[in-house]
């Protein structure tokens, strides 16, 4: 039974990570999700109880988990370091460096925003489940530590970069999540860049 189970829920997930590709997440609901992947409803709300919020935190969750080690694989903390870059070129090959590996979700990523738009309630509860995952606290460390390393040659700046980190993140986070899901959004990615980087310095200023 419990194998079952298991095989339902997988095949909810990639169901819907076919229909949020092939549709957009806004256009397609629970009944459509179910009925492509052979379940119930009843099935779909066994596994996912919010609905369509449910099946995308467990999407953007399993992903994350897949950005991270694919994240240490190209990146890691250890690489950073051997460059011995000071802390605006780390701050720069790190950018460009999420912008490419997670330009390939950014389907996913509009779904966010979708329902940041749609349900502002259930989309605290979301980004409560999906900021609570180990891939994302582990890829914050990693980009935090790479940071405080740099700025240590630049002693001025590493106390406000600890000071303003959870802002850096968040408001270059977001301009972030917007040149992903729209290339060209903000100009070409280096042009975005040199904008993120304008913010990171305005932010230590403020």
């Amino acid at each position: 039974m419990k194998m079952r189970k298991s095989k339902a829920k997988q095949g909810i997930i990639a169901t819907a990570q076919k229909l949020i590709r092939k549709k957009g997440y806004s256009n397609i609901n629970v009944t459509e999700i179910a009925y492509v992947a052979k379940v119930s409803v009843g099935t779909l709300y066994y596994h996912f109880p919010k609905g369509k919020v449910d099946i995308l935190a467990e999407i953007m969750s399993r992903k994350l988990e897949g950005f991270v080690v694919e994240f240490n694989r190209e990146v890691g903390v250890e690489k950073v370091l051997e460059k011995e870059m000071g802390l605006d070129d780390t701050l720069r090959w790190f950018f460009k460096k999420v912008i490419e590996l997670r330009r390939p979700d950014r389907y996913f990523l509009s779904a966010i925003q979708s329902e940041m738009l749609d349900n502002p309630g259930e989309y605290m509860a979301f980004v409560e489940k999906y900021q609570s995952t180990d891939g994302l606290q582990q890829a914050m460390g990693i980009l935090s530590e790479a940071i405080m390393k740099a700025a240590e040659s630049e002693a001025a700046g590493l106390g406000k970069v600890v000071e303003k980190q959870n802002t850096i993140q968040r408001v270059i986070g977001l301009l972030m999540s917007y040149q992903i899901i729209f290339p060209g959004y903000f100009g070409d990615d280096d042009e975005f860049v040199d904008l993120a980087l304008r913010f990171f310095h305005e932010i230590l200023k403020a």
